[in-house]
């Protein structure tokens, strides 16, 4: 029997419509139990989101709740979400998408004032719930994006020495947020995200690092968003060296375990190496493809998962299971992984539309598939 939409009652004031799976994949309600400044219209989150619908039926809740400070139903929902560790359609965690409604004041580009607001808001949560983890997480998150933004996307010759001195301040501030509620936070698996992204912008040691990320997988290992922050670290740009990435997610693939860990696998591919250029071009692809098959039958896949197994598969020099994901595809394109229509055409068609050039296989890739 296969799970289709279920209406979820958290509380009495909020209720959110989830999206199990789709009705190929099995049902995955017992394998989840085992294993003042208004929000914008769009919540800012850096990964792609789960099925819109879905998601728009939980976050325009939170959000109202939200811009009327009712922290103690926040607190329920996040509590609630916590503890039965609800999935969506893709295998996205719905605490995840909590977090990414209720802690940024809209994209980098935000003004300070936004921003700030923002912050006060969260701040004034946190003191009417001094003991909760949700709060002070939420505002840590709120402090590194505002971190960034300060820094801005150059390369580090480009920063100001004034960008310097806020990004240094307000990673401090997210770390100081986060560390006050250490012990709580140890429940919530969002709080290792987000000091690993305070330990990416302020440079841990390596063995910091490694100790935060064993201390992540040992209290929720299904919470994938660990290992695709630490394969992000490990990147030649940020921390590690090459191969480093690679050897990383296949041990944490094996590490986490059967469908659960090859899923893992593929999300970090689809992070790493999709969709501009190849970040880690060691990962195996027939390991990217079981993983992609695991995470559909967990919990299906999303649209943006969809159109990534295409992209990694075209990489690979995979046609044939690339003419398979383009089938399931149809015209269902993703813009945050073609980045335009021709360039999906051509690619599904394998040859050019105009003057727009088919998806190319990544040499590296294609010679490992050979293999």
């Amino acid at each position: 029997m296969s799970c289709r939409i279920r209406l979820l009652l958290l509380h009495p004031l909020v209720s959110i419509i989830v999206l199990i799976a789709s009705s190929t994949a099995p049902c995955v309600c017992a394998h989840a139990q085992q294993t003042a400044q208004r929000l914008p219209e769009q919540a800012d989150n850096s990964a792609p989101e789960p099925e819109e619908t879905t998601v728009r039926a939980m976050t325009v809740q939170w959000r109202k709740l939200f811009n009327e400070g009712a922290w103690s139903e926040l607190e329920a929902v996040a509590n609630q979400l916590r503890s039965q560790r609800l999935r969506l359609q893709g295998g996205a965690w719905a605490l995840r998408v909590f977090y990414g409604t209720v802690s940024p004041a809209g994209p980098l580009t935000s003004t300070d004032a936004a921003w700030e607001a923002q912050i006060a808001k969260l701040q004034d949560w946190a003191r009417q719930e001094p003991e909760s983890p949700t709060p002070h997480i939420a505002l840590a998150n709120a402090y590194v994006n505002y971190a960034w933004k300060a820094r801005g996307n150059g390369w580090a010759n480009t920063v100001t020495p004034q960008g310097w001195q806020l990004l240094n301040q307000r990673l401090q501030l997210a770390r100081q947020s986060l560390e006050q509620v250490a012990k709580s936070g140890s429940n919530d698996p969002e709080w290792y995200v987000a000091m690993q992204r305070v330990a990416l912008g302020q440079g841990w040691t390596r063995a910091e690092v490694d100790n935060l990320v064993d201390a992540a997988l040992n209290a929720e290992p299904s919470y994938f968003y660990f290992a695709r922050a630490h394969a992000n670290y490990l990147l030649p740009k940020w921390y590690g060296k090459p191969g480093e990435t690679e050897q990383f997610a296949a041990r944490v693939a094996d590490r986490i375990g059967g469908l659960e860990g090859d899923a893992t696998y593929f999300l970090v591919a689809a992070t790493i190496n999709c969709c501009r250029r190849m970040q880690a071009p060691a990962m195996q692809w027939d390991r990217v493809r079981q993983g992609y098959f695991a995470l559909e039958q967990l919990y299906g896949t999303n649209n943006y998962e969809r159109n990534a197994f295409a992209y990694l598969a075209l990489k690979a020099g995979d046609a044939q299971t690339a003419q398979q994901a383009f089938a399931k595809i149809g015209d269902d394109w993703s813009a945050a992984v073609w980045r335009s229509k021709p360039r999906f055409d051509a690619s599904r068609l394998g040859h050019p539309m105009g003057d727009v050039q088919p998806l190319q296989p990544d040499k590296t890739d294609a010679a490992d598939t050979a293999n």
